[in-house]
């Protein structure tokens, strides 16, 4: 089976530019970037323990400690316990933390609907396909 050999490497660009447009326009600018990120992970998945977590983000422990440390500080993920493994805690958002989360989230869709609103019909119906395909290639990859 032969493929386009610019395809890899287009996708792959075409990815990188998108996530930094979308993080440039994070909507805080006291938070960074990586931790934001972190925030949007116990949004959508829920508490998890820091291992997980580094899992999940792709980022060595080490990394994961330090900002879980940074979010606890400033109120926005808590410390609880592990539901069936009391060596274990969990990390969770806090009021605030899902506040946050849920308004970073909500800007970067509001960024993407604006562009998708310029696209005809049958390219937002490419783009539904091309999105269940990039998410099958990426649970592959996990």
């Amino acid at each position: 089976m032969s493929t386009d050999p610019h395809l890899a490497r287009d996708l792959s660009v075409m990815a990188m530019r998108l996530n930094r447009q979308l993080r440039l326009r994070h909507s805080s600018d006291k938070i960074p970037v990586a931790h934001l990120s972190i925030l949007a992970t116990l949004f959508r998945e829920g508490p998890t323990t820091t291992g997980e977590l580094a899992v999940r983000e792709r980022i060595k422990p080490p990394s994961i400690s330090r900002s879980s440390s940074a979010l606890l500080e400033m109120g926005l993920i808590e410390r609880v316990p592990h539901p069936t493994d009391g060596r274990q805690v969990l990390l969770t958002l806090t009021d605030e933390g899902r506040r946050v989360a849920s308004q970073d989230v909500a800007s970067r869709e509001r960024v993407l609907a604006e562009q998708l609103a310029e696209l005809t019909d049958e390219q937002r119906d490419t783009l539904a396909t091309a999105a269940d395909i990039l998410n099958a290639l990426v649970e592959r990859a996990d």
